[in-house]
């Protein structure tokens, strides 16, 4: 213990220390002053703030704390950097927590009651101070976990975002009511935003539970839209890069645990051992996020004999599209692929060029086409794309060869690519394809189809607001939904639309393009007068009239006029689409 002399003099016997010193107010404080010494001169951990010693002289108490040089966490939320850094942080404090509540000596045992972001300092190379553990921690003995309630009601004047809403209520204190409080301050590191704020509805008219406000931003799915702007923009529009900012296992595994800990009752809540775990896992997801898609420039010019002009497969509207071959590590031998080679003459296309790399990454299934690789060095950007051995189905409509079993086939594969894509998979953000058409259906061996060119393409978020507004309607003419063109209001039934005019051209076996040529009108408009007149048989491809099953063409017809609808709250979902298909392709077999 220390004189009150050394102590105004700033001298600490045997070792100098840079030291921070903190006054409390002996009468304001509940528990007993040398038992509470006692417990925190126990706690040794690089995450807890040390105490040194202290001086009981007079009507306050003195405590001396070894200095920490780091900031206050609470007032540098939205400059902390990158998620790398944020998720050290947060597993450092988790350590800290760990410590007091499982693993101090002799089995003791410190409740802190007082965590929040003004209580932990950081510093630069992510070390980690927990401070306030006098302010009214809860230390237990040995063998004691701290079910039972505490001799008095926990209640505050005023609103604390960080308070367990267990505890507040009932006054009975664990362990998991500071699991609650860190997960408060994992939001906070998370968004880049204090819990008051993160908590506080409509400007200032009031605040609710974080537990609550969490629970509505999972639910709706608007979770990824309050990360911080910085670790979203750690990509940057033009500074794409797979490896840069937030490895989304790694941010998946972030959510989940920081929701547990902020659920409403404590019995629901981890332990911070599990936190600690879990937060490793989410570290070891981002630390581990090597860009096994990015290729060298020259890699590409090599595969494509340097972009030469017998290579040239195709043209879209923000580039060529060129076949070749490269050694591949998963496969013996070349592998061919597809690479397009975005235009930048125009100064155009690149934001479409990130879009899709963006979707490639995020959305697989075996019905999406698959990425190989990219490339943005200097002036060039590039998509590497598996290749489709057969081409589009554009080029197979009028063939004879293709019989109604396999023109089914490629239906199904498409609408179930499609139904992936629309089904909100990914913490229910939804992909709006805008430009479905028969160029874009990609089809392999045994006519395998997936959906290809997402250039066009936009990530949108499901929630009770069905239109997402877009300035300029974009698509093909002849597929393109018109009351999207008409309006600018998008859907995901603008898709829906557009896959109905492909499966009236894959019953037709002719293109809309050939039918406006020869009709006058565009497939949609030409397919509804046919039905009007009661005559939709007549529209039917040549070359299967002998094969097709009455009940198979009717099913097919009936699901397929409903894409078309001009109210789009009557086109199907891609899910009933495919559970009609599968039920014509029943039809088909058993009539066969």
């Amino acid at each position: 213990m220390l004189s009150a002399e050394e102590m105004n003099k700033g001298k600490i016997p045997k070792r100098c220390y840079t030291a921070n010193i903190k006054k409390f107010d002996t009468t304001e404080h509940m528990f007993n002053i040398e038992n509470e010494i006692e417990n925190l001169s126990s706690c040794k951990h690089r995450n807890i703030e040390s105490l040194l010693g202290f001086c009981d002289e007079g009507p306050d108490i003195i405590l001396v704390f070894e200095f920490f040089g780091g900031v206050l966490l609470y007032n540098h939320l939205r400059t902390l950097g990158a998620w790398e850094k944020r998720l050290k942080i947060c597993l450092e404090i988790a350590h800290g927590l760990n410590y007091i509540h499982n693993e101090m000596e002799d089995q003791k045992m410190v409740i802190h009651r007082a965590i929040c972001s003004r209580n932990i300092y950081v510093d630069e190379n992510e070390g980690v101070k927990i401070t306030g553990l006098f302010q009214k921690p809860w230390f237990l003995p040995p063998n004691q976990i701290g079910n039972g309630k505490v001799d008095f009601k926990n209640t505050y004047p005023c609103f604390d975002p960080y308070m367990d809403p267990e505890y507040a209520k009932t006054g009975k204190l664990k362990k998991e009511s500071d699991v609650y409080s860190f997960g408060a301050v994992m939001f906070e590191i998370l968004c880049g935003r204090s819990a008051v704020g993160l908590t506080n509805i409509n400007r200032g008219q009031g605040h609710e539970l974080l537990s609550q406000v969490v629970r509505r931003w999972f639910e709706t799915g608007i979770i990824k839209k309050k990360i911080a702007s910085v670790l979203m923009a750690e990509n940057g529009e033009h500074k794409f890069s797979l490896n840069k900012g937030p490895n989304k296992d790694s941010l998946e595994a972030f959510f989940e645990i920081a929701y547990r800990c902020v659920a409403e009752t404590q019995n629901e809540r981890p332990t911070m051992k599990v936190v600690v775990k879990e937060l490793e896992k989410s570290l070891s997801f981002q630390e581990n996020n090597k860009d096994i898609f990015r290729m060298s420039l020259e890699e590409i010019k090599l595969a494509t004999h340097d972009f030469s002009p017998l290579n040239n497969i195709g043209e879209g509207g923000f580039g060529r599209v060129y076949k070749g071959k490269v050694a591949h590590k998963h496969v013996y031998g070349n592998y061919t692929i597809v690479a397009k080679r975005l235009d930048t003459s125009h100064g155009q296309g690149e934001q479409q060029y990130y879009n899709e790399l963006q979707i490639l990454y995020e959305f697989k299934h075996e019905n999406v086409i698959g990425l190989v690789g990219y490339s943005d060095e200097t002036n060039e950007k590039i998509i590497v794309y598996q290749h489709a051995c057969k081409g589009s189905l554009d080029k197979y409509l009028n063939h004879a060869s293709l019989t109604w079993r396999n023109r089914l086939m490629i239906c199904i594969d498409f609408a179930t690519g499609l139904d992936f894509l629309h089904g909100g998979v990914h913490g229910k953000e939804v992909v709006i394809h805008r430009d479905i058409k028969a160029a874009n259906i990609l089809l392999f061996e045994d006519w395998k189809a997936k959906i290809g060119d997402f250039g066009l393409s936009i990530i949108s978020t499901v929630n009770k607001e069905a239109d997402y507004v877009i300035d300029h309607a974009c698509g093909t003419p002849g597929y393109c939904d018109p009351l999207y063109k008409k309006s600018g209001f998008l859907t995901i039934e603008s898709d829906i639309y557009s896959f109905g005019v492909v499966l009236f051209e894959i019953l037709c076996g002719r293109s809309t393009f050939e039918i406006r040529k020869y009709e006058g009108q565009y497939l949609p408009d030409f397919v509804k007068h046919k039905f009007e007149e009661g005559k939709q048989n007549e529209v039917l491809f040549e070359a299967l009239k002998k094969e097709i099953m009455q009940k198979s063409l009717t099913t097919f017809q009936n699901i397929a006029i409903q894409c078309l609808d001009g109210n789009r709250e009557k086109r199907p979902r891609a899910k009933q689409i495919l559970t009609e298909l599968k039920k014509a392709l029943e039809f088909q077999e058993d009539g066969a």
